[in-house]
């Protein structure tokens, strides 16, 4: 298991499509053989993520949240966008 943790921005920064609260950092837990995590924006609250083995199951999640902010990092914290069934790194 690996963990990334998502530093906390300042009060009254950014937007409500942010991925970091204004409120305490996010610890993101990857399970065992879990490499990419499906990331809901902090202003909807809860865990607020998903975690997935392989790219196709995390651009599919992707796909199911496209109605509300979301980013897709891998483990490493390499930011990600679906493109169907693979994963693009973004640059």
């Amino acid at each position: 298991m690996s963990t990334l943790t998502i530093q906390q921005k300042e009060s009254n920064s950014g937007t409500i499509h942010d991925i970091a609260s204004d409120i305490e950092d996010r610890e993101i837990i990857f399970g065992r053989g879990c490499k990419y995590a499906v990331i809901l924006a902090s202003y909807y609250g809860g865990t607020g993520y998903t975690t997935h083995r392989t790219e196709v199951a995390a651009a599919k999640e992707s796909r199911k949240q496209r109605e509300y902010s979301h980013t897709i990092l891998d483990s490493d914290g390499v930011e990600y966008y679906g493109d169907y069934d693979r994963l693009i790194a973004k640059r």
